[in-house]
C-alpha cells in the first residue's frame, strides 16, 4: 500500500511489514490539482520501466528499490504541482 501526504513525501507499507518513506519535496506550489493522480502515475510509470509487471515482482522489490519508486512518482507530482491545472511532465522532464 502506498500513501502520499503531500508536502510531507509518501510512504509503502509492504504485506510483510516493512515501511518506506520519502520526504516531500521542496517546491514551489501553483497548483495542487492532479497530484495524487500524477503520483500514482509515476508510480506505474516506473514499474512498467523496471518490469514489475505481477504480485510477486511487486512483493521482491526490496526498500532500496521501494525508495526508487516512490522517488519517482514524488518528482512526477512535484513537477505538476509546480505548473497551473493538471498538467503531468513527459518522461523527459522527470530524472531517475
Amino acid at each position: 500500500m502506498v500513501v502520499t501526504r503531500g508536502p510531507d513525501g509518501a510512504v509503502a507499507l509492504t504485506s510483510d511489514g516493512r515501511e518506506v518513506t520519502v520526504p516531500g519535496e521542496p517546491i514551489e506550489v501553483v497548483d495542487t490539482v492532479g497530484a495524487g493522480d500524477a503520483f500514482t502515475s509515476g508510480l506505474l510509470a516506473w514499474l512498467d520501466r523496471e518490469g514489475v509487471a505481477d504480485r510477486a515482482a511487486l512483493a521482491a522489490l526490496d526498500d532500496t528499490a521501494l525508495e526508487a519508486a516512490l522517488t519517482y512518482a514524488r518528482r512526477v507530482a512535484a513537477i505538476t504541482c509546480t505548473r497551473a491545472g493538471a498538467d503531468p511532465p513527459r518522461v523527459d522532464e522527470v530524472a531517475g
